[in-house]
């Protein structure tokens, strides 16, 4: 299968009705509470971040440490919303 052909069956899954109805309900689900929905990673996973600071530091890292990486302001220890915050706290 070539690249075109990978392609036009990705389009060909995207365009379905099926497709579309989940698309529209996490779309609705993201913008319901936009504060409650943002994290600082971008489209780095959570697996991939917890593998690099593992690697970084040279040990096991816990859940919290990295939901504290992926959720705070860069370059300070406040979290991005009190909604995270909350969150945080009950991780602990």
């Amino acid at each position: 299968m070539g690249l075109r052909d990978y392609w036009q069956g990705l389009c060909n899954i995207w365009a379905s009705k099926r497709w579309q109805e989940i698309s529209t309900t996490m779309k609705v689900n993201r913008t319901a509470n936009l504060k409650a929905n943002k994290h600082t990673s971008g489209s780095v996973s959570f697996a991939t971040h917890q593998s690099r600071l593992e690697n970084e530091l040279k040990r096991p890292l816990t859940f919290h440490e990295v939901f504290d990486k992926t959720h705070k302001k860069k370059g300070t220890d406040q979290y991005i919303s009190d909604i995270v915050q909350d969150d945080a706290e009950s991780y602990s």
